[in-house]
């Protein structure tokens, strides 16, 4: 039987945290709170979209490291970090890299997306 572990807080280096690939050229991986999920997504120069999609939810995406542009609805939005973009609840949209610099976007969500749960593993929540 595994014990849970209690939450307790706890650093992570963004760049050492456990990646799951996506397509070529883009990984990410999460962190979560009891209210809130936060995804880490790193973008390879020359990644292309594989064009919009939408959720019931808002997010906000921030651009943290390099450059990335965003479709939303009909507009679009070129970021250069240190940026941050709200996207709301069931707006198409889609985001690719600018550049030849690795790009580092981090999406928070909330309420907790539970199909994103198994990139959190590593952090042992409980929930």
């Amino acid at each position: 039987m595994t014990t849970a572990t209690p939450n307790v807080a706890k650093a992570f280096r963004l760049d050492e945290m456990p990646l799951e690939t996506v397509r070529e050229g883009f990984a990410r991986t999460g962190i979560r709170s009891q209210e809130a999920m936060h995804t880490v997504n790193w973008f390879e120069p020359g990644f292309k979209t594989a064009g919009p999609h939408a959720h019931a939810f808002d997010q906000v995406s921030y651009v943290l490291a390099g450059s990335m542009r965003f479709w939303v609805d009909d507009e679009v939005f070129d970021l250069v970090a240190p940026s941050v973009l709200y996207i709301p609840a069931n707006a198409p949209h889609c985001a690719e890299p600018l550049g030849t610099e690795r790009a580092l976007n981090v999406d928070v969500f909330a309420p907790v997306r539970s199909d994103y749960l198994p990139l959190c593993a590593h952090q042992q929540f409980v929930p």
